[in-house]
Parts: C-alpha cells; structure tokens; sequence
C-alpha cells in the first residue's frame, strides 16, 4: 500500500509541477499579448502549452503498414509492472529490467516507427536518440564522474533523455519551416516530393483581431507570437503593418518588459494572499530547537526538536540572539551548550563549521543586518512562528521576495560556488513539486508564486534570446534614436547568447543530475567528532 501511494503522490506532484510551469509562462506571456496590443501590435497566436497533435494521417504513403500501435502499449505497460513489481519485492534484476525497457528498448521501437511514417533513414531518428542519450551521460559525468552512480539512475536518466529525443523525431516535420510559416504547418518527403503535415491544438478559436488562441498538447509552457518579430536581411521587418519592429524602440522595450513584470507581480499577488489568508512565518526569539538540518554539527551533538537552550559556554541564554551570538563566533571551536529535554539537563559539545562564504549578519530582532562575513554555523534553523498579516503588511511583505531573490542571484555571481547549492532546473523544481504537493494547497501556491518571481527576474538577465536580452538591443537603439542595427550585429548578438543559454542550460541540468543521483552524501558520523553529553535532573521553577 505504501508503494502505491508513493507512485500517486509521485504521479500527482507530476501534474503539479506540469500545471504551475504552464499557468506561470502563460501568465508572462499574458504580460506581452497584453501591453503589444496597446503598443498597436499585431498578435497572431496566444498559445497555451507547446506542441500539437499530428493531424495529417501518413499511413497511406507507408509501403506496408506499421504494428498495431496496442502492442506497443502493451509492451510498455508490463515494462511499467515490472519496474513496479521490482521496487515493491526489491527484485533488482526485474526492476532494472523493465528500466531497461521503458528508457531504451521503446524508445527505439517509438523512433522507428516515427522514422518510417516520416520517411527518414534510420540513421536521422537513430541520431536523434543517440544524442540526447550522450547528452544526458555528458550531464551525468560532469555531476557526478561516474561516482556512485547506480545503474538504475543510469536508467532513469537516459529513459528522460530518451523523452526529449522522441519529441525532437515527433515534431521533425516543422521543425525545419520558415519562420513565417503558419503555426503547425509542415512537410515530409516522400519519394522525392513534399506532403504537408499539420499538427494542430487541442482546442483553438480566432477573435476578431485575428489572434488565434489555442490550447496545445505539452503541458510545457505557451507563447504570444507578436507579428514581425524575426529580423530580416533587408531590414523589411520594420515595413511589417502591426509588426513588432515597425514599433519605436520604446514601445518595443514595454512589450518585452511586460511579460517579466506580469510574472513578478503575479508572483508578489499570490504571496500577499497566502500571508493575509494562511500567514508568513516570522523569526522567534526563543531559545528553542524547533527543527535541525541532517549531518549537520547540532545534529551530529546530540540536539534534538524541542530542546531549549538554557546556557551556551557557561552563560545563561533567555533568547535565540543569545545562542546566535556565541556560536557564530566559534568556527572549528567546541562550543559547550546545556539543553532542558523532558524535564532535565543535558550538556552536549557541538564544534560549529564555518559558512562556506559570508553570509548576512542577524541583528538581536533575527533579521538580516547590511554587514556580511564568514560565520560558523551549527545547522539549527532560526525558530519560526506563523502569524497572519494585513493586507498592507502582506504587500509590503511579499514585495521583499523578488529583493531578496534579486540579492541572492548577486551572491552567487560575487561567488560562484555557491551555484551548486542554490541553483536548479527542471529536476530541481520537479523536487520542490513533490514537496510542495505534500504540503498540499499552501506549499503549492508558496511554489509558484516564487517560480513565478524567478521566472520574471531571470528572464531580465540581459542575454538574448532572454526578454532582457532583446530589452538591451532595443535600449541601444532607443540610445541611436530608432536606428537599427545591423543585421550582421543582430546575429552576432543572437548568436552569442544562444551560446550562453545554452552553457546556462547545461549547467543547470547538470546541478540537478547531481542531486538527482544524490551525489552529496552526508560524511560519516565517525568522522566527526564525537558528541560528549551529561544528563542532570533540571532545576524545579
């Protein structure tokens, strides 16, 4: 029973985490529809989701007609039972098994199949697979160089890989369409001749100004494709009624800034909301341990949740600021602190390690001061209490998180290492997910309200194809009074900041390979000192 329920909330987190991705890109996308149509631009399609389904039906250009697609649905779900029965009797060999078969053998037998109804040599779709599957053990080794790694998360991996290489084969017949090629047209060739190939939305309707609006099949994002956004050689984009180019500089800076400030302010909404109706959790001064992060020295002491601080080296402690203010003053140094548990006293020794960079100084109120340094630390999160807020207070509140995310990106580029803690891609978020979907409600709306605030604030980094890459070029030329420039600088500009997307994306997706196949382990507990405790009978009061 247990198991099953761990493959629901799995499967439910998974929605989640599908649902909140979607609702946040069309929320910035929104951003964009809505302020180009008062910059008089021309919207021609605001799409929810990526993708469509294929419409056009192939099999009569086929010489022979494919298996029965339920054999292939057949072969996946006893893949499926296997890898469930596996896991649930700890049958490592039928676990791996059906692994094996659902991350490699399908796939190939899903990119045959595609291969032979588009027509393509084996060696394309094969070609499509295979890097993806180099990618994700490239991903793989620069997490972790092959350390530790278990041949089911080998699995599990080049199975995701396999995921995004089977879409690559799905959609290859518009992937290579002109850019002004309406929206999920495309073409196979067969025997040397073009067929058109359609994929359409799962629902769609055109309003009167002629955008279409649709809803797509992957649940993977949106777009609003504003009219006349692709530069053209001969400059005649900006000649395009309704175009994006044909706008001033200016107007073309709101437009793009709108859909990183439709995700900000959504993001600070839904917060302000959670901290009028539910509440925030604000600092408390009492000496108390209400929670302890695993392996760390507090952990590693002895201390438990629920112990309270009554002396630390000797002096009596009345608050939380009092424990604080010693230990973070003692890197590598015992600390000898006395606790009340269960009605007695017990003394631990607990050796704080230093921050692994400066970090905010806590003044006696809790909360961060403007002075920063290296601290020890002992791993005993600041005690919390939740407590409900105005709508005044909720606001101003909530308008401190995209500060606060703001200040933390300017951490990690002053130091860099940090990246690997408080970084993360999909695979992070997915994580996130299936803890916030235990939360239920709550931990869900916390989740997107933040993914929504850092979906605004990263797209503003100023790297094309990013909206504060495409906000620079049009700056510059806001500066050179609405002169263009030139479309060999514009490609140069698309071309290096693809290159650092691109280096971005890996560096992401490789963070996440590495908490995915846990490549931080906690030290042993006998490799740290060894915690030294005195129990005594607490004082009646």
């Amino acid at each position: 029973m247990d198991s099953l329920q761990s493959v629901a909330l799995i499967l439910l987190s998974a929605v989640v985490f599908l649902t909140v991705i979607t609702v946040l890109v069309a929320v910035h996308e929104l951003g964009h529809y809505w302020v180009a149509r008062l910059c008089g631009m021309k919207v021609d399609a605001f799409a929810v989701m990526m993708g469509g389904k294929r419409e056009t039906d192939l099999s009569g250009t086929l010489p022979k007609p494919l298996a029965p697609g339920a054999l292939l649905w057949l072969t996946g779900l006893a893949a499926l039972a296997l890898v469930l029965a596996g896991n649930a009797l700890r049958a490592v060999p039928a676990y791996l098994t059906g692994l094996a078969v659902l991350g490699i053998v399908l796939p190939i037998w899903v990119g045959s199949r595609l291969g032979a109804l588009y027509h393509l040599r084996p060696s394309r779709w094969g070609k499509t697979l295979s890097v993806s599957w180099l990618t994700a053990l490239g991903l793989l080794f620069l997490a972790t160089r092959f350390q530790n790694v278990q041949p089911s998360q080998i699995l599990a991996i080049l199975g995701m890989a396999s995921a995004v290489g089977l879409l690559v084969i799905y959609y290859t017949p518009v992937l290579g369409k002109p850019e002004d090629a309406p929206m999920g047209e495309g073409s196979v060739e067969v025997a040397g001749q073009p067929v058109p190939v359609r994929f359409r939305p799962l629902w769609s309707r055109r309003n009167a100004e002629g955008t279409e609006f649709s809803l797509l099949l992957l649940p993977l994002g949106g777009f609003a494709a504003i009219r006349g956004m692709h530069p053209k050689p001969d400059g005649s984009e900006t000649r395009i009624p309704g175009g994006f180019y044909s706008k001033p500089p200016l107007l073309r800076l709101l437009t793009l800034l709108a859909g990183p400030a439709f995700s900000v302010l959504f993001g600070v909404a839904v917060f302000a909301g959670l901290y009028t109706f539910v509440g925030v959790y604000k600092p408390s001064n009492e000496p108390v341990v209400t929670a302890l992060l695993p392996g760390k020295p507090a952990a590693v002491a002895g201390l438990q949740p629920g112990d309270r601080f009554v002396q630390v080296n000797g002096q009596p402690v009345a608050t939380f600021y009092d424990v604080l203010r010693v230990v973070r003053d003692s890197p590598g140094r015992p600390v000898r602190v006395t606790v009340q548990r269960a009605g007695r006293l017990l003394d631990l020794e607990i050796v704080p390690e230093p921050s692994p960079g400066p970090v905010p100084v806590l003044g006696p109120d809790l909360m961060p001061t403007y002075e920063t340094r290296v601290q020890a630390q002992m791993g005993v999160p600041i005690p919390r209490v939740l407590s409900r807020l105005s709508p005044a207070q909720a606001v101003r509140e909530a308008a401190l998180a995209p500060v606060t995310m703001v200040s933390g990106l300017l951490g990690i580029v002053r130091q860099p290492s940090r990246a690997s803690e408080e970084v993360g891609g999909p695979g992070t978020i997915a994580m996130f997910a299936f803890e916030a979907t235990k939360e239920g409600i709550v931990g869900i709306l916390a989740l997107a309200a933040g993914l929504s605030i850092s979906l605004g604030i990263m797209n503003l980094l100023p790297i094309p194809p990013l909206d504060g890459g495409q906000m620079l070029v049009a700056f510059v030329e806001l500066l050179r009074r609405g002169q263009r420039l030139s479309i060999q600088v514009q490609n140069l500009v698309a071309n290096v900041g693809f290159v650092l997307v691109m280096l971005l994306v890996f560096s992401v997706l490789a963070v996440d390979v590495g908490r995915i196949v846990g490549k931080k382990q906690a030290p042993e507990a006998a490799e740290r000192p060894t915690p030294s405790k005195v129990e005594r009978p607490a004082p009646a009061r």
